[in-house]
């Protein structure tokens, strides 16, 4: 009887005196899970390490933003941060993405641009504080 009191304690004290309750714990973003997969795919062509091109010139990346890291991400680019934590309207890496198609300064400048659903996972992540939890980008 006592370890089970006990264990419903420990999960109240973890879910709410920790400041989240169990439908919050449900619904937080996970970066590894759901936005680095967006960033990846669409970012990373024009965001990552300098590389040698086939001709031989090196690419750098766009703008000096380098989006391979977790702090490079945070440290952001030649125009400042990206994400500013609770605060969507701030951070770059949202607004930017979320322009209309035809906009001069969407992101991605090039390929396909990211979906309604996908912009508002950014939001809400960023929303949410930009939580990476134990996420760490793989090795390439």
């Amino acid at each position: 009887m006592y370890s089970r009191f006990k264990d419903a304690f420990l999960l109240f004290g973890v879910f709410f005196v920790g400041g989240l309750s169990l439908s919050e714990a449900a619904d937080k973003v996970n970066f590894g899970k759901q936005i680095w997969p967006i960033i990846e795919r669409s970012c990373l062509k024009c965001h990552r390490a300098p590389y040698k091109k086939p001709n031989g010139k090196i690419a750098k990346p766009k703008g000096e933003l380098r989006l391979d890291s977790i702090e490079l991400l945070k440290k952001g680019g030649e125009n400042g941060v990206i994400i500013v934590p609770g605060d969507p309207a701030k951070s770059k890496l949202l607004t930017l993405t979320a322009l209309p198609e035809d906009h001069d300064d969407i992101m991605p400048a090039k390929g396909d641009p990211l979906t309604k659903a996908e912009t508002e996972l950014i939001k809400e992540w960023i929303q949410q504080g930009c939580d990476f939890g134990d996420f760490k980008p793989p090795v390439k």
